[in-house]
């Protein structure tokens, strides 16, 4: 299975597991065709697109009863097309596809982040040019609505986030909110298990304050099940920091921002651990 065609399903679903789900089921139906199709790559396309629809449409739905924000699960940059995608499988990113209905994300990353033409679009989707065009157009005016952040050297974005872990650490409240923006937002996700913020947290001192205590927090409860271990690892492309316990991910950290500021936090935590 291509890479690419993995990084397309990650990209249009956010999670690498589910992705693995739709290439698999894609390659079983390929195998159960008979007889086979004139081209296996553009059969393997139309699935998974059109699984990942499916898989969205019921995402939708879960996610009506899920408390908090939910983030894309960090990968490896080895498991993604990183050279050519870089910006388009970065958190910040696909958290911004979160906003698009499934249809208009699942053309949004065809057209966008693979340059597939509308023609093909049609194709792969079983629709018309017209409606590929006009789901593709929606897609564009949602995400415009959203205000970006420009995305940092990969050299200032670990040197910020070296800087932003040691405030935290020392617990410096004022030398957090010197790092972060003003209109500044954290996001935080613990899959509906573990304790996380239900709702985005806005503002420096805030952001500061919250991050803060959480951090004491949890140094406090690692004190009777093993301390933490911090390493600085490539993910989605970018720098996060890997909060680890006994070998296990507990936590993953990113940041995102412009003009030397910090303007977006987003932390993963593993679900798999109970609070």
């Amino acid at each position: 299975m291509s890479l690419r065609l993995r990084s397309l399903a990650y990209g249009m679903l956010g999670s690498m597991a589910d992705a693995e789900d739709a290439l698999q089921e894609a390659q079983l139906r390929l195998h159960q065709t008979n007889p086979k199709p004139d081209s296996e790559e553009a059969f393997l396309y139309r699935v998974v697109s059109n699984l990942c629809v499916d898989k969205l449409r019921k995402n939708k739905v879960q996610r009506k009863y899920y408390k908090g924000p939910w983030l894309p699960e960090p990968v490896s940059s080895s498991d993604i097309d990183v050279v050519e995608l870089a910006q388009e499988l970065s958190m910040g990113f696909l958290v911004l596809l979160e906003s698009l209905a499934p249809t208009e994300r699942v053309v949004y990353v065809l057209r966008e982040a693979f340059d597939f033409s509308f023609a093909e679009i049609a194709s792969v989707l079983d629709m018309s040019v017209a409606n590929a065009r006009q789901h593709a157009y929606r897609g564009r005016v949602r995400i415009k609505k959203i205000q970006y952040p420009t995305q940092m050297s990969m050299h200032e974005q670990k040197q910020r986030l070296e800087q932003l872990v040691a405030q935290v650490a020392a617990g410096n409240i004022e030398g957090v909110v010197a790092l972060i923006s003003d209109n500044a937002v954290a996001y935080t996700d613990g899959g509906g298990v573990v304790s996380a913020a239900i709702r985005p947290v806005h503002g420096s001192h805030r952001i500061a304050q919250v991050t803060v205590f959480l951090a004491q927090q949890n140094m406090h409860e690692a004190s009777d099940d093993g301390a933490f271990e911090f390493s600085f690892q490539k993910l989605n492309h970018t720098w996060a920091l890997v909060v680890s316990q006994h070998g296990v991910v507990h936590s993953c950290a990113f940041i995102e921002g412009a003009d030397g500021q910090i303007e977006r936090i987003y932390v993963v935590r593993n679900p798999a651990i109970t609070s």
